[in-house]
């Protein structure tokens, strides 16, 4: 059995302006309300705000990795889930490494939506993109089992799945931790097989600050 990768999340003290990383793109899809936005920021800043406010835009916040002897990051993009805007969300997807696709585990709606957001994706996308499936708000009383979400995670061939609380943080991290390490071990392959870069999904660059942080209205 191959021994897993260490993954090690930095912090700003650990990273310096001669660092270069591996850029990857990550994508959060999924209906509106489903908590896309306190994910990512539970994720990298810990906050929650109890104030929700649909996304109007995009939005984007970066993680740095250290896995194994390969320093990573993720650019995760928060898109808005509102129907109307769903041509422009389109326009995100190119070049995206791998995609998350949110549902809320008390709204039985938004996990039938899933197979919308994994087909639209997979047509505007590069063939075999990975994609991880999350249930989150496990806060509230589910109206989704984990059985059958698990089943569908299998049988639509996704990578991951798991359930999650942006609220309480529960299970946050471990989905980018998670990404990480599935990127990492993509890049290897890759690597191993003198392909790198991988045609646009992975590329060389030199760090930014970790707090940038951009937005880009969609309307």
């Amino acid at each position: 059995m191959n021994e897993q990768p260490k993954v090690e999340l930095l912090n700003s003290s650990q990273i310096s302006q001669s660092d270069n990383f591996i850029n990857f793109k990550i994508i959060i899809i999924g209906d509106s309300g489903v908590g896309k936005s306190s994910l990512l920021k539970r994720a990298v800043q810990n906050t929650f705000d109890t104030n929700y406010q649909a996304t109007i835009g995009f939005e984007f916040l970066l993680m740095h990795f250290k896995v194994n002897d390969l320093k990573i990051k993720l650019q995760i993009w928060d898109t808005c889930g509102e129907e109307m805007y769903r041509s422009l969300v389109q326009g995100f997807y190119r070049n995206t490494s791998l995609a998350i696709i949110v549902y809320d585990i008390s709204r039985k709606k938004s996990f039938e939506a899933l197979e919308i957001w994994l087909k639209d994706l997979r047509q505007h996308t590069e063939e075999g993109i990975p994609v991880f499936i999350v249930g989150n708000k496990m806060d509230l009383q589910k109206d989704i089992s984990t059985e059958e979400a698990k089943m569908f995670s299998v049988s639509n061939r996704t990578k991951f799945f798991t359930e999650c609380s942006a609220k309480t943080g529960e299970n946050v991290k471990d989905i980018f931790f998670k990404a990480a390490q599935y990127l990492y071990d993509t890049y290897k392959v890759y690597q191993n097989q003198n392909k790198v870069p991988m045609s646009n999904r992975l590329k060389l660059d030199s760090n930014t600050a970790p707090e940038n942080t951009k937005k880009k209205k969609c309307c």
